[in-house]
């Protein structure tokens, strides 16, 4: 059974400590680590500072207080001693895992639900008012990105129109989404409950938007930004991020010549850039996820570029999580795999050469080339 290796910051807490809602889930569908740990603690904020001086107090919706390791981030609720912890909108949320002991807590009896992958509001008990209008969608959000349960039968209310949900509680659930198996299925979720809208307008324009048939069968922008999550390799989030703004600028791009979404590339980063600062992202990954959306356009054609045109973004760590960018993108169309691979062969020419002191980057010897 897969542990988060962040528990190892709670093994200095000497009050009880259960992994909560998702993060429980994570272990029991064997969905491996995590970078974002949902902690239940039966005990107060002092307790938490006499072991973590660094505690963070973000004002999200559900939790008290966050700590910021080097291996992720801690979500902290605070629980009266002996008591349960606070229920969740959704049943399944409710499953609470004691890591020490290595056992399930089922303390609101909801093993049927995960078991049947069906989605319910959980009943027969007060829910927590703080952010009601909008947390059943974000609970039912993340598990269907992460668990793929089915919210076919699950009853939502109207979507409110006063009371937003904060920036690091949004920021949060965009992170547990996109680094969800079912990516796709839970951002078409999002949308179509009315959130995006209200929170993340910059997609509901891009929803609007149509491609071009004879390049993009899966339909608009936006249904194309989704079809891309479906072919990750990987959950990375900063790959994650830069599907999903990719494409960002196209509602606001120009069309030039034969270019129908002129300079979308650089118009989609100053969006992604805006939109992760409002949501408060580290510096360094919207630096990341800004890379790989500005540069974005670049592969396909970086066999037909001179190497001195594109040897500093090859160089760039990031290149390999850009190369992987353009294969989910061109999985997603009518374009076969072929300029992907070729840009592959490129790139690991670029690296051979780059090893070679007596070659330049582009494979030409240098000998010959300042001597003669």
């Amino acid at each position: 059974m897969n542990v988060n290796p962040l528990t190892a910051y709670l093994d200095d807490l000497t009050v009880p400590v259960y992994l909560a809602g998702s993060s429980a889930l994570d272990i029991y569908f064997g969905n491996g680590s995590s970078e974002r740990l949902l902690v239940a603690v039966e005990g107060t904020l002092i307790d938490l500072a006499k072991s973590f001086s660094e505690l963070e107090y973000p004002g999200i919706e559900g939790f008290d207080a966050r700590l910021t390791t080097d291996d992720g981030q801690i979500y902290f609720t605070c629980v009266d001693s002996g008591q349960r912890p606070p229920a969740q909108y959704v049943a399944a949320m409710n499953l609470y895992y004691d890591y020490r002991n290595r056992k399930f807590l089922d303390f609101r009896s909801v093993y049927y639900d995960i078991r049947s992958g069906e989605l319910r509001p959980l009943e027969g008990e007060p829910l927590p008012a703080v952010a009601a209008d909008w947390q059943l969608i974000v609970d039912a959000a993340i598990l269907i990105a992460r668990y793929n349960l089915n919210p076919e039968d699950l009853e939502l209310p109207a979507p409110p129109q006063a009371i937003e949900l904060s920036p690091g509680g949004q920021r949060l659930l965009l992170e547990l989404v996109l680094t969800g198996r079912y990516t796709k299925q839970g951002l078409a979720f999002l949308l179509r409950t009315g959130f995006v809208a209200r929170h993340w307008p910059e997609f509901t324009k891009m929803d609007g938007i149509n491609h071009s048939k004879a390049h993009h069968p899966e339909g608009n922008v936006w249904e194309h930004t989704l079809e891309t999550f479906s072919y990750r390799k990987t959950q990375d989030l900063i790959l994650s991020l830069g599907l999903l703004f990719h494409d960002s600028g196209k509602p606001y791009a120009q069309r030039r010549e034969n270019r129908m979404f002129d300079g979308h590339a650089e118009i989609g980063m100053e969006i992604g850039r805006g939109f992760m600062k409002r949501l408060a992202f580290p510096d360094e990954v919207i630096s990341d996820a800004s890379f790989l959306i500005r540069q974005h356009m670049l592969p396909p054609y970086i066999a037909k570029l001179a190497t001195y045109r594109t040897e500093t973004v090859m160089s760039n760590p990031l290149f390999p999580l850009l190369l992987e960018l353009y294969r989910c993108d061109v999985s997603a169309t009518y374009r076969g795999p072929d300029g992907y691979y070729e840009a592959c062969k490129v790139y690991r020419r670029f690296l051979k050469n780059s090893k070679n002191p007596f070659r330049g980057a582009d494979g030409k010897k240098l000998l010959k080339l300042y001597v003669e």
